[in-house]
C-alpha cells in the first residue's frame, strides 16, 4: 500500500531509538542483520515484530533518520 505512494520506509523503536528502515527489512531472514537510514544494525525480527505502545513513546525519533530521507526528496542543488 505505502510502496505505491512513494513510501519505501518504516519505523521502528529498537532500543536504541525509533529508527527508519527500508521495506526490505519487513522481507528479510528474522537473524539476518538490516540497518536503519542511519547505519544502527539491528536482527531483521527486531522491526519485524509489531512494538508495544510504551516501547514507542519512550524512545525518540532519530533526526539523522529524518534528514536523511527527507533529503532524497530535497530540491536544487
Amino acid at each position: 500500500m505505502f510502496e505505491k505512494a512513494g513510501v519505501d520506509w518504516f519505523w521502528r523503536p529498537v532500543g536504541v531509538g525509533r529508527h527508519a528502515f527500508d521495506v526490505a527489512a519487513k522481507r528479510a531472514e528474522p537473524y539476518v542483520s538490516v540497518m536503519s537510514f542511519c547505519g544502527v544494525e539491528v536482527g531483521a525480527w527486531q522491526v519485524q515484530r509489531l512494538p508495544r505502545e510504551l516501547e514507542w513513546i519512550n524512545e525518540d525519533t532519530c533526526m539523522d533518520c529524518w534528514r536523511r530521507i527527507s533529503a532524497r526528496w530535497a530540491t536544487g542543488p
